[in-house]
């Protein structure tokens, strides 16, 4: 066996290129071999040479396991003896944030992640971790949900080596008089001003005339329409993964002065990011190569005026993500977009928000919420590193692992997902929870219907340097009575995985 962390079709690498430090467990029959890349100690005489394995006469492997030296866990069938044996490492997703799907009416497709903002344990320098935010309120697409069976279905789905840990979900529909529009005021909120959360109406909305990057090209239609086509963010850091060789610069120019209008502007964008892992921080912090989140600069009176600092950026995979236009200079005409994170800016326009007193919003009843385990949704990366899930192809394994710990035992969890009161279902890869919410009334005639998630809840994933990445505990909290989490948690929490 030659392993390596390269991977020459996509010219990327995740471990080493020569695989030292991978772990690597060999069955044939009821025979095991484990074995390493190099010994652990420095000495005289060591060389990088294939691994030997002994199958004692047999034709082929079962499988070979390996564990490679950022944390992936990798299962190769039926390797075949008597010749070498080149592997490479799987270039897979290992983690992210809880999957969202919805019944459409046709099927249960996919639509977003949530709960992003709420990440555990994320490395940001030694005996650092980053604050999770444990509430996400998500505006569905258009068209994203229907009625089935008299109900709204939803999913929230882990089919990547993480855990999710839901304490609410509530599924909040609004209904606005003909000719006005809705945006949430979220993002992954990195500097300010804080995301709220709450739902801004707007009638009007400024489209930019022109657009053009930091290499002098011309990207004004790709910024036009939401449709998955992101502008190009330039060539990559094949370092570390989310981040870019150099600035991303997006410079956006509009046909009036954004202070023109009634109501106060906002800056609404779609588009999505690609995630680093804490390892990925850490290697980015010994080598000094920081992550820039995205700034926003406006002009007027002929320079550039720094607008937010390192405000955020979309929260995941595709949605729609706003920051509202504070401090704005009087007759800005052009506003400016600068990160080195691989963060891609699909459609962006700026709306004027307005306080809208007629419009009707309602909250949903839940009518049953269930654990199930029901397999790993197929993942498909488009141009871009757009991400998606086909629900209609399941597998129900996947070289995942759990955190050891005890999560919550399937079936009906309605208990714990009802009220905000820090006891959590805890859903491990391959889990879901299946959500149904009572269906709304029609929409009145003219007016436009909106449908949020609000959810609150965490996500901690596995790698190396993720804080407590091994157990499932210590568990999140926001402070709520002890006795009432404690009791439900004893109650449901009562399933033991080992860890693998």
């Amino acid at each position: 066996l030659a392993l390596s962390g390269r991977q020459q079709d996509a010219e990327s690498m995740r471990s080493n290129a020569s695989g030292i430090g991978a772990r690597v467990s060999v069955r044939t029959g009821s025979q095991w071999s484990l074995l390493q890349t190099y010994r652990n100690h420095s000495g005289p005489g060591q060389s990088l040479q294939p691994l030997a394995v002994g199958l004692n006469g047999e034709q082929q492997a079962d499988f070979v396991s390996i564990d490679w030296s950022d944390g992936v866990f990798q299962s190769e069938i039926g390797i075949a003896s008597g010749q070498l044996q080149r592997i490479t490492e799987t270039q897979r997703q290992l983690s992210s944030c809880p999957v969202l799907f919805a019944w459409n009416g046709q099927e249960f497709a996919f639509v977003s992640d949530i709960l992003g903002v709420g990440g555990m344990g994320f490395f940001v320098a030694p005996g650092e971790y980053a604050t999770p935010r444990p509430r996400e309120s998500f505006l569905l697409p258009e068209d994203s949900l229907r009625v089935k069976d008299g109900s709204y279905q939803l999913k929230i789905g882990e089919p990547m080596e993480e855990n999710a840990y839901l304490d609410t979900a509530r599924l909040a529909v609004y209904d606005l008089p003909p000719g006005w529009q809705m945006v949430l005021d979220e993002r992954m909120g990195i500097s300010g001003p804080e995301p709220s959360g709450e739902a801004r109406f707007y009638q009007h909305e400024q489209m930019p005339v022109g657009a053009v990057n930091d290499r002098g090209e011309q990207v004004l239609d790709i910024v036009l329409i939401a449709d998955g086509k992101a502008a190009p963010v330039g060539a990559l850091d094949k370092r570390f993964i989310g981040r870019l060789q150099h600035e991303h610069i997006l410079t956006l120019e509009f046909p009036q002065s954004l202070d023109r209008h009634e109501g106060l502007p906002l800056l609404v964008i779609d588009g999505w990011v690609e995630y680093p892992y804490s390892q990925t921080i850490f290697a980015a912090w010994q080598a000094d190569a920081a992550y820039e989140a995205p700034t926003l600069e406006a002009f007027a009176a002929g320079k550039w005026h720094m607008l937010h600092e390192q405000f955020g950026y979309p929260a995941g995979m595709p949605r729609r993500m706003s920051v509202p236009l504070t401090g704005l200079p009087k007759g800005t005409t052009s506003l400016r977009l600068r990160t080195n994170m691989q963060v891609y800016w699909d459609r962006i326009a700026v709306a004027y928000t307005q306080d809208l007193p007629g419009y009707k919003k309602q909250l949903q009843p839940l009518l049953s919420a269930r654990l199930g385990k029901t397999g790993f949704a197929k993942r498909i990366n488009h141009e871009q590193f757009r991400p998606d899930y086909d629900y209609q192809d399941l597998s129900p394994f996947w070289d995942t692992r759990y955190m050891s710990g005890y999560y919550t035992r399937l079936g009906n969890v309605d208990e714990l997902v009802s009220a905000q009161d820090d006891a959590v279902a805890i859903i491990g890869p391959g889990e879901e929870v299946h959500l149904e919410f009572e269906s709304a009334g029609p929409v009145p005639e003219g007016w436009q219907r909106y449908f949020v998630l609000e959810t609150n809840g965490w996500a901690k994933d596995m790698d190396l340097f993720t804080g407590d990445g091994e157990t499932v505990g210590p568990l999140p909290s926001t402070g709520k009575p002890e006795p009432i989490r404690d009791q439900l948690h004893a109650k449901y929490n009562t399933r033991y995985q080992s860890g693998y």
